[in-house]
């Protein structure tokens, strides 16, 4: 079976989920994709196009590109690794790409009536499967028609790196104290997690606590988080660039709770999520979609209701008192270990048939 991997950019995790797809056995990969991560040159196929994919034009050429490859190589399977930015095309040109299956996997799942035909009309025919990476995301796309939808596990691709790692040296390197338990915000700082109305809602617990922020300033100021931290400033650590992937995993070590209450807007995987979980860590996350569902089933930690501030202070107070004493269950274990990237390639090689 030939299989082409196609994605049109490496940002975030993108480069690694293509890489580590590319190791399922049984297979001939090939790439499309932005460089070459790896793949002999005759299997390597450059991602050229004048516009963005956000523009038709862009568009077209990039499925005139993927049916030359699929005639050329005489592909099987033509995989597309982000169908979330491909939405706005209604999958225009999926089904006349000359290989006999066409794989979608989606990040996310967004409602709305013009996005629920683009799900249906991406995913038309028995040829065409759509992966996603919860089964509250696959029970959605089921409740919008999509018949033919599977769900993978996003894995920790370096699962044996966080599950190595030393909470108590990773806290002393970064300055944190052992006693008191840490509330890890790390990766890209962004409105759409909710951040700035939580540092407020931390001015208001009773209960002691240390904050630690990491990661790239996006949509947020670093002023905004000095004036909503200003009363509890002693308890804050923070480096807000981009961090090395050393510094991202001693961050998720040494917290103690991974915060994830994002806004209803976002339902999606969380990254810090699953690293923390492979860190054995608590998750504090919002009550609803994926994130609430994984939490709630997997016995992770607490969720809130991201609308209601105290409903936020209340499990916020209520995961702190019980973060450094906190243990996972054989439930929570169980889960963990859907996380290895063995777990990952087994899934795909049942989708892909083999």
């Amino acid at each position: 079976m030939k299989v082409l991997l196609c994605e049109r950019n490496f940002s975030g995790h993108r480069r690694i989920y293509l890489k580590w797809l590319s190791k399922t056995d049984g297979i001939e990969f090939f790439s499309f994709a932005p460089e070459n991560t790896g793949f002999r040159e005759d299997h390597f196929h450059p991602f050229i196009t004048g516009s963005s994919l956000k523009s038709f034009k862009g568009y077209l050429s990039w499925i005139r590109q993927i049916r030359r490859i699929v005639k050329r190589d005489k592909i099987d399977v033509v995989h597309i690794l982000d169908g979330d930015s491909l939405m706005r095309w209604f999958g225009c040109g999926l089904h006349s790409l000359g290989c006999d299956r066409v794989i979608v996997t989606y990040h996310n799942f967004y409602p709305g009536t013009a996005r629920r035909i683009s799900y249906r009309l991406m995913n038309l025919g028995r040829g065409h499967t759509c992966v996603v990476h919860s089964e509250t995301l696959r029970q959605q796309m089921t409740a919008a028609g999509i018949k033919n939808a599977a769900h993978c596990e996003y894995p920790a691709f370096e699962f044996d790196a966080f599950a190595g790692l030393n909470s108590a040296q990773c806290k002393a390197d970064l300055q944190m104290r052992a006693d008191v338990p840490v509330i890890g915000i790390i990766g890209g700082i962004s409105c759409y997690k909710n951040i700035i109305p939580f540092l407020h809602i931390l001015q208001k617990t009773e209960t002691d606590f240390q904050l630690l922020m990491l990661g790239r300033l996006t949509d947020i100021t670093e002023q905004e988080i000095t004036e909503a931290t200003e009363p509890y400033k002693q308890k804050v650590r923070c480096m807000l660039r981009p961090l090395t992937d050393e510094e991202y995993k001693s961050g998720i070590a040494a917290s103690d709770v991974i915060y994830c209450i994002y806004r209803r807007d976002f339902n999606g995987a969380s990254g810090p999520l699953t690293d923390g979980v492979c860190c054995r860590k608590m998750i504090l996350s919002s009550d609803h979609g994926t994130l609430g569902n994984i939490t709630q089933q997997n016995h992770l930690g607490f969720t809130a209701d991201v609308t209601d501030e105290k409903d936020i202070l209340k499990n916020t107070e209520a995961a702190l008192r019980q973060a450094l004493s906190f243990k996972y269950d054989e439930t929570a274990e169980l889960y963990r270990d859907l996380l290895r990237p063995a777990h990952f390639l087994e899934t795909y090689k049942k989708i892909y048939g083999i």
